[in-house]
C-alpha cells in the first residue's frame, strides 16, 4: 500500500478559468493575471499528438504560461473506462501541472445502487495511487446517496487531501447540486474544517460563503456561440437591447457589444472578465 502524504491545501482564487489547450484564442495570461488555470486531461487523452507535444515540454511551456495550472480529471465515462492508474500517474508526470484532481468516476441516480457502489469503490482505489506523486491533490468526491458522499469524502481525506472538488454542472442541471454541497460540507466537517472547497464546471455562485471556489468554461463556449455577458446576466451579441451599449474593459475598448460579432477573442475576454466579476 502506498505511503500516505500530508499534502498542501491548493489555495485556489473564488474563480479558475478551464481553458482549451486546442484553441489559443481562451488563453489570456498575457491580457490580465492568472493565479491558476484549469487544463482538462480528457483533451490530451483523445489528442494523443496533443499529447505527445505537451509530454514533450510540460504544460508550462507549451501554454507559455507561469502561474499555477490545476489538471481536472473530469471527463466522459468512455475515456474513464480506458484509462488504468499506471497511465494516469505516467501522464501527470510527463506534463507535470501544478496540481491535480483525482480520478474521476461515473455514478448515476437511475443505476442500481450497486452499480454506483462499485464506481465509488474503484475510484477509491485508483486515488490511492495517487499518493506516489509529488503534488497537492485534490480530492473529487462523488457518490448518489448521502452515505456514498460521505464514504469517498473520508476516502480523500484518508489520502491526505485538503482541497476537494464536486463536479458540479450536471447536479446544478438536475436541481440536486445545493444537497450534495451539504452532504459534502458536513463529511468534511468531522475531519478537514479548513478544507477548501470547488464546484467544478460552475461559472456563477451558488452559495455566499466566500470559500467556495468556482471553475469552468461556459464564459469561452459563451463567446463562441455570441453571448455577450453582462454581470450574472447574458444576451446575443446582436440583441437589440444592447446594440448601443458601450463597454470600456480591456477587451472591449469602448465598443459596442454589436462590434464584437466577428470578434471571438475579444467577446471571450470580455465574457471572463464579467464572469471573474461576479465573485467579487
Amino acid at each position: 500500500m502506498p505511503k500516505i502524504k500530508v499534502r498542501n491545501k491548493v489555495e485556489l482564487p473564488r474563480f479558475v478559468p478551464v481553458i482549451r489547450l486546442t484553441d489559443e484564442r481562451s488563453w489570456f495570461w498575457n491580457d490580465l493575471p492568472l493565479p491558476w488555470i484549469v487544463v482538462r486531461l480528457a483533451e490530451l487523452v483523445k489528442d494523443k499528438a496533443l499529447m505527445q507535444s505537451a509530454s514533450s515540454c510540460g504544460l508550462h511551456d507549451f501554454l507559455g504560461f507561469d502561474g499555477k495550472i490545476l489538471l481536472s480529471t473530469v471527463m466522459e465515462d468512455e475515456l474513464l473506462d480506458g484509462l488504468t492508474p499506471k497511465d494516469y500517474i505516467g501522464m501527470i508526470n510527463e506534463i507535470k501541472p501544478d496540481a491535480t484532481m483525482t480520478p474521476d468516476s461515473y455514478t448515476y441516480l437511475d443505476d442500481p445502487l450497486c452499480l454506483s457502489w462499485e464506481q465509488t469503490l474503484k475510484q477509491a482505489v485508483f486515488s490511492r495511487v495517487f499518493s506516489e506523486l509529488d503534488m497537492p491533490v485534490v480530492g473529487i468526491i462523488k457518490g448518489v446517496i448521502w452515505k456514498q458522499i460521505a464514504w469517498s469524502a473520508e476516502r480523500a481525506i484518508e489520502l491526505g487531501c485538503g482541497s476537494f472538488a464536486i463536479p458540479s454542472r450536471e447536479l446544478a442541471e438536475e436541481g440536486l447540486l445545493d444537497g450534495v454541497i451539504s452532504a459534502v460540507t458536513t463529511a468534511l466537517s468531522k475531519g478537514k474544517e479548513d478544507a477548501q472547497l470547488l464546484l467544478y464546471g460552475l461559472s456563477y455562485p451558488v452559495r455566499k460563503r466566500s470559500e467556495f471556489a468556482y471553475s469552468g468554461l461556459s464564459w469561452f463556449i459563451g463567446a463562441k456561440n455570441g453571448l455577450y455577458y453582462r454581470g450574472n446576466a447574458s444576451s446575443l451579441v446582436t440583441d437589440a437591447s444592447i446594440s448601443s451599449e458601450e463597454c470600456h474593459c480591456v477587451a472591449c475598448r469602448g465598443r459596442m457589444a454589436p462590434q464584437l460579432k466577428d470578434d471571438i477573442r475579444s467577446l471571450a475576454l470580455h465574457n471572463l472578465l464579467q464572469t471573474v466579476g461576479r465573485f467579487g
